[in-house]
């Protein structure tokens, strides 16, 4: 009988040792325990281990150590609750280097993308500047062209009259005085080619259609030969200043055969 304990409380310390030595191998892993430490205890519970087996002694005793050490395998609260609190594991070097790297990384991303918003929105606020200044640009030069253009607007209107007095003395002139008529003929002839040079010239009118963006109607008539709302009789010549109406000629519209 005694054989048959010795050999179960045998199986029970190597059982034990076996525990021990797990729970030593954990604890050196996670750094709770210094290596040398470890192998001094490992010693111990070989000496334990290889001691003779007392006969006498009570097996609850190892039985009582056996679920002792099974019940450390089971994490008490108390052991729950100190790894609870155990300080964090700090980072290898290589680790560190690698959390840095992808944290600048991920600033720069922000940053890049943050610069190519205000690029793109600088990139629309000088289009459009560009285009304004464009636009200005060819109104100022349009507006310079009709200033040397049209400028004179109001001087050609003055003369335009005296043209008008030329041309009614020619048609009351005697038709003897041919001296008269050709002087006449001469200088009318040379103050329209004038005006011409700046861009005045007179248009005719009679036996056209009627244009009110040309003509002013002052009246209306039967006429046998021109027909319905054509020019059958000019009072005063009409104008253009280059494309621009100088002045409208007043006309008699007819109103078709009587």
């Amino acid at each position: 009988m005694s054989e048959k304990e010795s050999a179960a409380d045998k199986a029970i310390r190597e059982a034990l040792a076996s525990v021990e030595r797990i729970e030593r191998d954990r604890k050196t892993q996670d750094g709770l325990i210094d290596p040398e430490e470890a192998l001094l205890e490992e010693a111990a519970s070989v000496e334990v281990l290889a001691a003779p087996n007392d006969p006498d002694a009570p097996l609850s005793g190892d039985s009582a150590s056996f679920n002792s050490a099974s019940s450390s395998m089971t994490t008490p609260p108390a052991a729950a609750e100190t790894e609870a609190h155990e300080p964090p594991k700090k980072l290898t070097a290589d680790q560190a280097m690698i959390a840095s790297l992808l944290k600048a990384k991920h600033e720069m991303q922000e940053a890049l993308n943050q610069t190519q918003r205000e690029a793109k929105d600088m990139f629309d606020r000088v289009t459009r500047v560009s285009a304004d200044f464009d636009n200005y640009k060819k109104r100022v030069t349009r507006e310079k062209e009709d200033a040397i253009k049209f400028g004179n607007e109001k001087a050609f209107k003055e003369i335009i009259p005296v043209v008008d007095n030329l041309r009614r003395a020619l048609a009351a002139a005697p038709e003897g005085d041919t001296t008269f008529i050709e002087g006449v003929k001469l200088v009318c002839k040379q103050l329209e080619d004038a005006l011409a040079r700046f861009g005045v010239v007179g248009f005719d009118s009679l036996n056209t259609p009627f244009d009110p963006a040309r003509h002013e109607a002052v009246g209306s008539r039967p006429h046998e030969s021109i027909a319905s709302q054509h020019v059958c009789e000019e009072y005063q010549r009409g104008f253009l200043l280059h494309d621009r109406l100088l002045r409208p000629a007043l006309v008699i519209v007819s109103s078709g055969p009587g």
